[in-house]
């Protein structure tokens, strides 16, 4: 991979992100944040939140808030006046909530599966922030919208076009039941105006689910009996079903895989950094962990020899199910070359596998595996 940076790119960079974003794809705009900008933050803050677009929207490069104004989102399907028109304003004076909650891409972590193709994603592709916006449940209530109860599935629409005359747009769907529950329609982001560069003005926000079916631009949603067949819904963001082996091709269907839907179970060491040098003795370590939302985390370990012993960390639990949690502890070593390894484990007895590669898919989503991060001792 060749390696860019904001000067690189130039007018394509987004004013107001930190220089110090890592440059996976100039066009369409593709960044990561280091480790070093994670540590020491509980909510991401804007400047450090990764960008992850699959298609390009040239007017919202910018953390600026966009124009509310005039933007319209459509429902239409399996419902009861079969189509509405919401204009996106009057979602200001409705009642909002507000979620904290991991922000993930589902190809982060690529990078650490064998013969994978697709963005490089190392382990940058993820932030905590803070989500604010009117429930759709609220919305369909006040507009007096009765869904079919044949519904299976919402599929959303954002603006943004196709990157060429022979891409598909981008669409994804989602569970009817979990969009009814917690769906919301976003405006906000870490207490501001939710910038363009993150799906301003108005954004599709499901806690729990990767960031691809956090739907920018939202335009519009279709009250549906199955799935998507678009390409980024029904062959791209999938997993088999069933195991593959590493480097063998795979005919993606809906029948014999399955969306990236919910969040896996993660840990990160932030501090110390990779390849920091630290003096012996004692070392602090920190990091956070997160998984989907659906259980709380019952421990955080941590290594210093290479998982053959581990011990556990102390941790907060967040307010939000949905947040990731952020855990400390000590561990004495000696000079040289050292590996720090994190596992998360948690109430349904999820943990992270020793090694991820386990979980190889020909697409290269979802790494789970333990976090390992290599130190110099003097």
């Amino acid at each position: 991979m060749v390696e860019l940076t904001t000067q690189d790119i130039g007018d394509l960079w987004v004013e107001g992100k930190h220089p110090d974003l890592e440059v996976l794809s100039p066009q369409p705009l593709v960044a990561a944040t280091p480790i070093a900008l994670m540590a020491g933050q509980r909510i991401t803050t804007t400047d450090r939140i990764f960008i992850r677009n699959i298609q390009d929207f040239p007017e919202a490069h910018t953390v600026a808030a966009r124009p509310i104004e005039g933007w319209e989102i459509e429902l239409v399907g399996l419902m009861t006046p079969s189509r509405i028109v919401i204009q996106a304003e009057e979602l200001l004076d409705m009642e909002q909530v507000e979620y904290e909650m991991v922000l993930q891409c589902s190809g982060n972590g690529r990078a650490m599966y064998p013969s994978i193709p697709g963005t490089p994603w190392n382990q940058g592709g993820v932030a905590n922030v803070v989500f604010s916006g009117v429930p759709l449940s609220a919305v369909l209530e006040k507009h007096g919208v009765i869904i079919d109860p044949q519904v299976r599935y919402v599929t959303a629409e954002g603006r943004e076009g196709a990157m060429g005359p022979e891409l598909s747009d981008l669409e994804h769907s989602l569970p009817v039941a979990d969009v009814l529950a917690t769906s919301i329609i976003a405006l906000r982001l870490n207490g501001e105006p939710l910038p363009g560069i993150h799906g301003g003005p108005v954004r599709l926000i499901t806690p729990g689910f990767f960031g691809t079916m956090q739907l920018k631009w939202l335009a519009r949603l279709r009250f549906e009996v199955s799935e998507s067949t678009c390409f980024y819904h029904a062959v791209e963001y999938r997993v088999p079903l069933s195991p593959v082996k590493p480097g063998d091709d795979f005919e993606f269907t809906l029948d014999n895989s399955r969306p990236t839907w919910l969040i896996k179970l993660m840990s990160y060491v932030l501090e110390p950094a990779p390849h920091a040098t630290v003096a012996r003795g004692t070392v602090t370590v920190s990091g956070v962990a997160y998984n989907d939302g659906m259980a709380r985390l019952e421990a955080v370990l941590v290594s210093v020899d290479r998982g053959e012993t581990w011990q556990p960390t102390q941790f907060d639990t967040p307010d939000s199910p949905y947040a990731w949690y952020l855990w400390s502890t000590q561990v004495q070593l000696d000079p040289g070359e050292h590996e720090i390894w994190a596992r998360a484990i948690d109430y349904l007895g999820r943990s992270q596998p020793l090694d991820g590669s386990v979980n190889w898919n020909p697409n290269g989503y979802e790494w789970t595996g333990v976090f390992k991060t290599p130190i110099t001792v003097s």
